[in-house]
């Protein structure tokens, strides 16, 4: 059986995992909501060889744009870091930062690599410097671009690259060649950028729902499994108190001139069928009459009468801890009403017997039966007694 303490909540169970699934897709919903897109960006990149009088045509591919920059088209000379001290300075972070910018040039632009500061550091440091634009490469061979947050950069454009080609680049950059490169806006894309807290709470939310989902699925089978059993058990229970019941019911056979084959009289109300000569007829606790092949299948689950409903397991006095089928308790005001019916019967059977005769009761308001609701004289009403005639001596 399910514990006390467990019915208030017990209809409450099966909403409780699907409310955890509910928050966890309301939470990656909000959380793709808030996916940023972001822009590649398309690189060109070419190399003039002033003595050679060529130029050479290199592609960056998977550029980005960061997330603050604009959206925007730009072009011009491309420039590293002097070297400080004699060190090259690939990062921009240092505040002797400079760069050779060629007399009469009107847009350049910035290359650094990623590491050691912020990016909005590396920006705002080309941006100080007159840089169009800031190209970034990463600091990790091979490793993609990453979405750049740098607010407060202004409209300075920032785009990062991967480390493929840079140091084709740097090396025609190091021989003081002229490096021209175009950016040009590309493809917009949805990015899922979860951080470590988000992918951590949807893991734990995920857990708890498988646990709260197994524990109450193990606990709902559990249950039914002992409510079946239990219930089998009163099953077998009630049908054997029912068989050792209906053994003590009184049965006879119908025969002629018997008052269950008078057309009058009430008919088996399983069957509603009359009664007939011969017929096996069962009589309640409550005098109620059916036929026995009628009523016993009905005994044997129910335990009670078709009629009046009546427990017979508790009129004949046996006890079981077992509710009947129609869970019924022992109902005395109708047991009374039979036994009052009983009474009637018996004296519908002296009325109708010749040497009987009526008499009418001289003290108005006494009743010679027991004092029962039904029986008790009403003012104005005549009382009958009926005394059977002593033969005359």
């Amino acid at each position: 059986m399910i514990p006390k303490w467990v019915l208030p909540y017990w209809n409450y169970l099966p909403s409780v995992p699907i409310l955890v699934l509910f928050n966890c897709c309301a939470f990656l919903a909000s959380a793709d909501n808030a996916n940023q897109a972001y822009y590649t960006a398309l690189i060109n990149v070419t190399v003039l060889n002033p003595e050679r009088s060529t130029h050479t045509l290199l592609v960056v591919d998977r550029g980005r744009y960061g997330q603050d920059s604009p959206k925007v088209a730009v072009k011009g000379l491309l420039l590293a870091p002097l070297p400080i001290n004699g060190v090259a300075d690939r990062l921009g972070c240092d505040p002797r930062t400079r760069f050779q910018v060629p007399p009469n040039t009107k847009q350049w632009i910035a290359l650094l690599q990623r590491g050691n500061c912020t990016f909005r550091q590396k920006i705002l440091r080309a941006a100080f410097h007159n840089a169009s634009a800031v190209v970034i490469y990463n600091n990790v061979s091979g490793e993609e671009p990453v979405l750049m947050t740098h607010q407060g950069t202004g409209d300075i454009v920032t785009v990062m690259i991967t480390e493929t080609k840079v140091k084709e680049i740097l090396n025609y950059l190091e021989k003081n060649m002229s490096v021209l490169i175009a950016i040009a806006v590309g493809t917009r894309y949805q990015t899922k950028n979860y951080n470590r807290s988000s992918l951590v709470f949807v893991s734990i939310s995920f857990i708890v729902l498988m646990i709260i989902s197994s524990a109450w699925l193990i606990f709902y089978f559990i249950q039914k499994i002992r409510y079946t059993s239990a219930r089998d058990r009163n099953q077998r229970r009630l049908g054997d108190a029912a068989k050792k019941a209906v053994g003590k019911l009184t049965t006879r056979t119908v025969k002629k001139g018997d008052k269950e084959t008078d057309p009058d009289f009430d008919h088996c109300a399983v069957c509603i069928e009359s009664y007939k000569q011969n017929d096996v007829v069962r009589i309640l606790p409550c005098k109620h009459v059916f036929h026995k092949t009628c009523v016993d299948p009905w005994l044997s689950e129910h335990c009670t009468c078709p009629m009046c409903k009546l427990n017979i397991l508790k009129a004949l006095g046996i006890v079981t801890n077992v509710p009947c089928a129609d869970n019924m308790a022992f109902d005395m005001e109708r047991l009374a009403r039979g036994q009052l019916g009983n009474r009637r019967s018996v004296l519908g059977d002296l009325t109708s017997d010749s040497s009987l005769s009526l008499e009418p009761l001289r003290t108005s308001g006494i009743s010679q039966f027991p004092q029962d609701g039904e029986l008790t004289p009403r003012t104005g009403e005549i009382n009958i007694a009926v005394t059977k005639l002593l033969p005359s001596i």
